[in-house]
């Protein structure tokens, strides 16, 4: 599989896999492509500061939104530049299956996120997908940042009736976590 198949599924796991299911698959296919020492460093990575600092944005991504009528908020981290991101906040959304991820683009507000650097650093040892290590680490920090922005998301009390998205850059098709 290629590294866009791998996000494929993991859009599937996201509508409807337990949030600990996903991050351990997504383990088990690093332990495999890349090796357990891989794995387990990527693993043992804490992530509890990256996790508040998005419910943080979140939170504030959330009001912003609501007091502006948009109706998703678009979570973009930079694999190239320590893990940077933003929150977007959009006044349009279209559905996965439109195929159409333009609305992403055009937002109304923006608000800094989190870096990773541990992540960022671990990235920088192989790059992309140029080979299985590579592969097998790439889709499992995407996961575990994937996981920490809905566990992030998930501890917000009540919901909210926007789209919450997440992708890294010039990632497409954009994760859908929250569908409208």
């Amino acid at each position: 599989m290629d590294i866009f198949q791998y996000l494929d599924e993991l859009q599937v796991d996201l509508s409807g896999t337990h949030l600990e299911e996903i991050e351990e698959k997504y383990f088990r296919i690093c332990s495999k492509l890349a090796g357990v020492d891989r794995a387990l460093a990527i693993k043992q990575v804490n992530l509890n500061e990256y996790v508040h600092d998005l419910k943080s944005g979140l939170h504030q991504s959330i009001t912003l939104a609501q007091q502006q009528s948009a109706k998703a908020i678009y979570f973009e981290y930079d694999l190239d530049n320590n893990w940077d991101s933003t929150f977007y906040i959009c006044e349009q959304y279209s559905r996965l299956e439109d195929h159409d991820d333009d609305w992403a683009s055009d937002w109304l507000e923006d608000l800094e996120g989190p870096s990773l650097e541990a992540f960022a650093d671990i990235y920088a040892l192989e790059g992309f997908d140029g080979n299985e290590t590579a592969l097998g680490s790439t889709i499992y920090l995407i996961t575990r940042t994937v996981v920490s922005y809905a566990k992030a998301y998930q501890s917000l009390s009540g919901g909210s009736s926007l789209a919450v998205c997440i992708a890294f850059h010039d990632q497409d098709p954009i994760l859908r976590m929250k569908k409208l």
